[in-house]
């Protein structure tokens, strides 16, 4: 989300009373996701609870759900770069997750979203991440079976979403579970890293 927008959206939020419960941020998450989430998990741990206690360490700020819906595809293969699911965007993702964690994907470009499933189905995706399709979850909404025809999870569709549907278009979707398998700790990362 570019800056002008996420603070627009936070002054919705603060109209709305939802301060504390919800929070816009323009960042590029490629470039600053780990740092941000890194900040947000580290303020569970200073949180100040109601009886003057300090907070338990995480359980107010927990990554639980991650919805990338229609992103530029950027076709060019010189563009490629500047997608927003890279491999270290999957790996800051599982990181940050705690098992049952939910990552929804949708574009209503085909390609787009294969090019963003690939990202979890590979390297640290296929290990961290468990793609998530149920008989009833792959049905196109009018009832027909159609491969990335899950359901918006979200119950609520985006504008983008809602045009391409006035159109007659099909919305690819798909949906991946953060599995059980334990992230390396801090101190792998940093061996992992020299």
């Amino acid at each position: 989300i570019r800056p002008g927008v996420s603070q627009y959206a936070q002054n919705r939020v603060e109209k709305r009373g939802l301060s504390g419960r919800l929070s816009f941020v323009g960042c590029n998450a490629n470039v600053d996701l780990d740092r941000l989430l890194s900040l947000y998990t580290e303020s569970a741990e200073t949180e100040v609870v109601d009886d003057g206690a300090i907070g338990d360490g995480g359980s107010n700020n927990e990554l639980k759900f991650v919805s990338i819906q229609f992103p530029d595809p950027h076709f060019k293969k010189s563009h490629t770069k500047r997608r927003v699911v890279t491999p270290a965007l999957v790996t800051t993702l599982a990181k940050f997750m705690n098992q049952g964690g939910v990552v929804f994907l949708q574009s209503d470009i085909k390609e787009a979203l294969e090019a963003m499933r690939e990202k979890f189905v590979e390297d640290d995706g296929l290990v961290y991440f468990d793609e998530h399709c149920d008989d009833d979850d792959c049905k196109i909404d009018d009832g027909t079976e159609e491969e990335y025809g899950l359901a918006n999870p979200l119950g609520i569709p985006t504008e983008r979403e809602v045009s391409v549907l006035n159109q007659d278009l099909p919305i690819y979707r798909t949906l991946f579970l953060r599995n059980d398998v334990s992230y390396p700790s801090k101190s792998s990362d940093l061996a992992r890293n020299l």
